[in-house]
């Protein structure tokens, strides 16, 4: 079977700065979590709802509870898992991140990985291992095992009595008419219902609640996000941290709610009520607020909470949650009592302090967003400017475009003429001589197209990492712990990008896929092969397998 060969990038230690059009690698350009809106002037909120989504979707994947790592490091989720499994020959054969085999080609199914255990299949029997491949429930001891939430519903097949279990075998209920269920594959908790008792516990085993079964028994629901849990039944909602194995509120209500949001940190908690799309609950600080003026609400991602009943108007809101003031879309936000926006008059009004201190007529906000540093962006007369919170000029330079705010990175994308745009610091001056067609503020680095339309790419410390040859780059966030980017070739093949350590991992290879701890490519041959997220390559696919 041929292996491609893919090349490692070598060391740039004197790349040439990017001069006019086609030009090659070399010094500056950043990283910018910004999600600030770019000068397209869509409204503020839809940067603000992508945000959210993006901090929910982003932190479902995660390790045992009880660690240290950060809260929103995805590390830290339950779901975590460093090892993985490999399909090949029909068998599933169990490795981890750094590349190395854990066990033979030996089983035949697998659950996912929750708190460190799965079940697996071995010669048609059952059994549970943890995620160095050591057997936790020997094979053969149960005639079937259910995998849900991280526990596992096990019976002997000599008896009609099941024994729900931990992943390493620890007996936490039985019965004989158990049953058990989950809300999806990642959820770190399991539902347990007998004619008597609904028992919600977490993968380690520990009782959130157990409520008595009602006569006209009802289903039960559920719903799930970065290891909270809701559960829903009778009129009973109980809203629980799975990962630090505590209930953060109990209260009745006919209806269940799901999660809707989730801040980064997740400290707070915005809940939908499920048959009531404009009712909300939002939980914070150990107190619950119900939120009912509006008909959405989002997160910022420095944990401003607003809400909004269209796209053209956002409503900030007090320590109460409830409504300060509603103001437009157009806007640029440092926190509920410090901000700028356009109003209906078309002038642009500067708040501090929570009160109006100056209003600038016929004007704009030229790039609206989260203040990272605190300048606002506002157009006037054809010209862009930074204001300082205070309503006076920041810099003593005009703008023709104002693309970003300043990022988290402390540089903004700025242009004095069409289509060339450059990067300043938060003194204002230009970061570099060069200027681009494009430039973006991505996760953990920064792109920027010519007028050619190629792309290059540079780290956080504004160090040029490739010059102007992909034709596309794209950020891999399921590569867990890592900043890694794909840069796409005129062959179609790709770079692997470690941004933050401004290298290439591989160079010119087939990338299929990345995923949490490894990723796959396609050699000569078509052959799928296996390779760390460090580029080495560890495993090739039979060839008659795809």
């Amino acid at each position: 079977m041929a292996k491609s060969q893919p090349k490692k990038a070598e060391s740039k230690s004197a790349p040439k700065e990017p001069d006019s059009g086609n030009t090659k690698t070399a010094d500056q350009i950043a990283d910018a979590k910004t999600k600030t809106k770019s000068k397209s002037k869509k409204p503020f909120i839809i940067c603000a709802v992508v945000a959210a989504v993006l901090a929910i979707i982003g932190i479902i994947i995660a390790v045992i509870c009880n660690n240290n790592l950060d809260p929103s490091d995805p590390r830290a989720s339950l779901s975590y898992s460093r090892s993985f499994f490999i399909f090949d020959h029909g068998k599933y054969t169990l490795w981890n991140a750094d590349g190395n085999r854990l066990t033979e080609d030996e089983y035949d199914n697998h659950s996912d990985f929750i708190a460190g255990y799965a079940y697996v299949y071995k010669d048609k029997q059952p059994g549970i291992i943890d995620e160095n491949g050591n057997v936790s429930v020997e094979f053969g001891k149960y005639g079937s095992i259910t995998a849900k939430g991280g526990l596992y519903l096990a019976q002997d097949g000599n008896t009609k009595t099941y024994q729900v279990l931990t992943g390493n075998g620890s007996v936490i209920q039985e019965g004989e008419d158990l049953e058990i269920s989950t809300s999806n594959s990642s959820s770190p908790f399991a539902v347990i219902e007998s004619k008597e008792k609904v028992n919600v516990y977490t993968c380690n085993g520990n009782l959130i609640t157990s409520i008595d079964v009602t006569n006209d028994k009802e289903s039960v629901k559920l719903s799930s996000s970065n290891d909270f849990g809701s559960f829903h039944y009778g009129n009973q909602n109980v809203i629980f941290d799975a990962r630090n194995n505590n209930t953060l509120a109990t209260f009745e209500d006919d209806s269940s709610y799901r999660f809707d949001s989730v801040s980064d940190d997740r400290s707070i908690i915005i809940l939908e009520k499920y048959n009531d799309s404009d009712k909300y609950k939002l939980l914070a600080n150990g107190q619950l607020y119900d939120l009912d003026e509006l008909k959405y609400y989002s997160i910022t991602m420095d944990n401003n909470v607003i809400g909004y009943d269209n796209y053209s108007e956002l409503a900030l809101l007090n320590n109460e949650y409830k409504i300060e003031r509603r103001v437009s879309t157009y806007l640029d936000l440092k926190d509920t009592n410090n901000f700028a926006y356009r109003n209906k008059e078309n002038a642009v009004e500067i708040w501090q302090n929570g009160e109006k201190i100056k209003t600038i007529e016929n004007a704009d906000i030229a790039a609206s967003g989260i203040l990272f540093e605190n300048y606002y962006a506002i157009e006037q007369d054809k010209k862009a400017n930074f204001y300082n919170l205070d309503g006076s000029v920041a810099f003593n330079h005009d703008f023709k475009d104002i693309y970003s705010l300043f990022d988290k990175n402390h540089h903004a994308i700025v242009s004095d003429e069409e289509n060339k745009y450059y990067l300043i610091d938060t003194s204002g001056n230009q970061v570099g001589e060069y200027t681009a067609r494009h430039i973006s503020s991505r996760d953990g680095g920064y792109e920027f197209r010519n007028d050619e339309g190629n792309y290059a790419v540079a780290d956080e410390t504004l160090s040029w990492i490739s010059d102007y040859k992909y034709e596309s780059l794209y950020h891999r966030s399921t590569a867990v712990g890592r900043n890694l980017w794909t840069g796409r070739l005129e062959n179609d093949n790709y770079d692997l990008i470690d941004v933050e350590n401004h290298k290439n991992i591989v160079e010119d290879i087939n990338i299929q896929s990345v995923y949490e701890n490894y990723f796959t490519a396609k050699n000569d041959d078509g052959v799928l092969e296996y390779y760390t997220l460090d580029g080495k390559h560890f495993y090739t696919v039979s060839k008659d397998k795809d």
